[in-house]
């Protein structure tokens, strides 16, 4: 199924990092191209491989007799001709189409080192695996592995930063006013948005600022440890932003699913569909309800630190974060794929109604998507 791809798609996939969707090593290469992490501690080892987009991309109905998975999402493979001129467009593939690995080894090259060559299959293949890219998904996954990857791949997209500033200066902007109101007392309300801006930049994109440095002392952690706090608060914020983004999304589809009517069901067809219909709704809301249940720890923690200054308060929940990286990712990435994956089928359509045909084809997806494990007592969560 490897095909070329047009250079107006190439560039309009560019992403500067990582987001939910992309891994856009491209940019990350262009980047940190004369760091010695990027070529000693890669993703790939194949260079071109190591320049290219990976995409998690939600399967078309004409897309499915060419893969060896039912799975709702796959993970594209677009590799530039040349990284010096995205016009000449590319070559994509799907990790999981019939024939990959045959062709992952000829685009690679038949006297490609066999170490260098299983290491990048196996790299495709668990990042296949993975319900998205998220930056913090990636490194939980990645950082401490036996072939590890160097922390600069794990940087936010420039898109996802911009987006964000504003949202997280205004998460901490209290926090910030009342940990830092010794560094200018004379602060206005500009002043004071301007410091809750620096510090958002400070904790999303690493900008020095030696204004801030007495928060490691606050904090009464080494310089691994404050590194590592850092990291954590960046996540949560990143995690909180998303599900603040995903919440009217997941709300229109819970409310447009449970209404639709299904036309040319059969009898047998009917009770399928109804069925698969109350656990998508019900699994949807298992999601959420853990994606709360995390949030409201670190909050409960922040405002503790927010209101009284306690350091102690943050520092805990700051060191746990990496360990909540997995839950919120997958949780989110599930609720993701199957709200994108409706508005994508909506389109432009106006009416609430959908054949049989697509329900039966679409409604075990989305289950597929949202199904994990959990406790039998395990109640429902509810969108306010």
């Amino acid at each position: 199924m490897g095909k070329s791809t047009a250079a107006a798609n190439l560039k309009r996939i560019v992403q500067g990092g990582t987001t939910f969707r992309i891994l856009d090593l491209y940019s990350i290469h262009r980047r940190y191209r004369h760091k010695s992490d990027h070529s000693n501690l890669p993703f790939f080892y194949n260079r071109r491989l190591n320049t290219a987009f990976l995409i998690k991309h939600t399967v078309r109905k004409h897309e499915r007799p060419y893969l060896v998975t039912d799975n709702p999402v796959v993970t594209k493979v677009i590799v530039p001709v040349t990284t010096t001129d995205l016009a000449m467009g590319g070559h994509s593939f799907f990790v999981e189409e019939r024939g990959f690995e045959p062709k992952l080894r000829e685009f690679i090259g038949q006297d490609a080192n066999e170490l260098a060559y299983s290491h990048d299959l196996e790299r495709l293949r668990d990042l296949a695996a993975m319900p998205s890219f998220d930056p913090f998904l990636l490194s939980n996954r990645f950082r401490d592995h036996d072939s590890p990857v160097a922390d600069l791949y794990f940087d936010i997209s420039d898109k996802d930063l911009e987006k964000m500033e504003g949202y997280v200066a205004d998460q901490v902007s209290d926090m910030v006013n009342l940990a830092f109101d010794t560094m200018d007392v004379t602060a206005d309300e500009d002043g004071s948005r301007q410091r809750a801006i620096r510090f958002a930049r400070y904790i999303l994109a690493g900008e020095e600022d030696e204004r801030f440095d007495q928060l490691q002392h606050a904090l009464d952690l080494d310089e691994a440890k404050y590194r590592a706090a850092i990291f954590g608060w960046k996540g949560i914020l990143y995690y909180r932003w998303r599900i603040a983004d995903e919440k009217d999304a997941l709300r229109r589809f819970l409310i447009a699913i449970n209404d639709l009517i299904v036309t040319g069901m059969t009898q047998n067809e009917r009770f399928m569909i109804d069925e698969i219909r109350r656990d998508i709704i019900g699994e949807t809301r298992n999601r959420w309800r853990s994606l709360q249940t995390v949030m409201a720890e670190y909050e409960g923690e922040y405002a503790r630190f927010a209101t009284g200054g306690d350091p102690r308060a943050i520092r805990h929940i700051l060191l746990k974060a990496p360990e909540f990286f997995a839950q919120l990712g997958h949780d989110l990435s599930a609720v993701s794929h199957v709200t994108s994956y409706w508005d994508y089928w909506c389109g432009n359509r106006e009416e609430e109604t959908m054949p049989a045909r697509d329900a039966m084809d679409i409604f075990p997806g989305f289950l597929r998507s949202l199904t994990r494990n959990h406790g039998p007592d395990e109640d429902h969560a509810r969108i306010a």
